[in-house]
């Protein structure tokens, strides 16, 4: 990374839109500091493995309408040729067209997740990088962060099973554009993904934490931010004993919160503040010691 993690972290802002965070979003974070140079190295990776799929996609796509539309005018031909021989005929034709218009789609899935359930990633049919590999890697996992799409109508989280990564395509489900994510299949089904996928900003911000190789401290070694002051400017706060510390990681999200806005309006004159996955551990142990003080009074 940069070392410029305030610019990146604007993608996050408030409010609960600003939980969904789109995949194509996420990688670019991982990438870069720099959102704009992040999503430009992805792009790069993605249109160079691109021309192959996208022709096949075009040629399916192209095959599946020809065929369609024929199967309508057979289908046409039925109703208009009465009880006769030609009936017979067009009946087998608006078949065999009906075949050749569902062909493509189910070529196309057979080919990104072959003829069974994959249990694992499939080979990739282009190069491999590290970071895509890395995110999908988490998604992969059984216990990993679940992705979801929000649905058209009700606007709730819909996730996807960790298989929907395992494809040949998977690369392209971090694209920016819907039309390259239209072209990977949501598995097992034969429709195309919607607009936008996404992942809750905590467990981005997990994510991005674990990735983080781990600094050592030491003699002489200053804290760049002033989590200390952040911390003591909760003693005494009455905010505290609203939490609800039945729901440990919405507490430590709303602490999380609190500790940051502190850090901004008390940031230096750079304006720089730290991300809010770096208060992660800070805002756990307060929880940590609210929980120690509630089971101590239901004593």
């Amino acid at each position: 990374m940069t070392g410029r993690p305030r610019e990146g972290w604007k993608i996050f802002g408030d409010g609960d839109e600003a939980d969904n965070v789109p995949l194509w979003k996420v990688l670019a974070q991982f990438r870069s500091d720099d959102l704009d140079e992040g999503l430009s190295l992805n792009a790069a990776i993605i249109n160079h493995a691109k021309p192959s799929p996208l022709r096949f996609y075009n040629l399916a796509f192209i095959i599946s309408f020809v065929f369609g539309f024929l199967s309508i005018v057979f289908l046409i031909g039925i109703l208009v040729s009465g009880h006769s021989t030609a009936t017979d005929i067009f009946y087998y034709l608006t078949l065999a067209s009906l075949a050749a218009t569902i062909a493509p789609h189910l070529g196309r899935q057979a080919y990104q997740y072959g003829l069974k359930i994959p249990d694992a990633p499939l080979k990739l049919p282009h190069a491999s990088d590290r970071l895509f590999d890395e995110v999908l890697g988490y998604l992969q996992k059984v216990d990993g962060p679940k992705a979801y799409y929000l649905s058209r109508f009700r606007k709730q989280r819909v996730p996807l099973k960790r298989r929907q990564f395992f494809g040949k395509l998977r690369y392209f489900l971090f694209s920016e554009h819907s039309k390259d994510r239209g072209m990977v299949m949501r598995y097992p089904t034969a429709m195309s993904l919607p607009a936008d996928l996404y992942l809750h900003r905590d467990d981005v911000e997990t994510m991005l934490a674990m990735s983080r190789p781990k600094r050592r401290g030491g003699p002489g070694r200053n804290t760049k931010y002033r989590y200390d002051d952040a911390i003591i400017s909760l003693i005494g706060d009455p905010r505290l004993g609203t939490l609800d510390m039945t729901d440990r990681t919405a507490a430590i999200s709303t602490v999380k919160d609190w500790l940051h806005k502190w850090l901004e309006n008390n940031a230096d004159e750079s304006g720089d503040v730290p991300r809010r996955d770096q208060l992660t551990r800070y805002a756990e142990k307060i929880c940590t010691h609210l929980e120690m003080i509630a089971s101590a009074q239901r004593r």
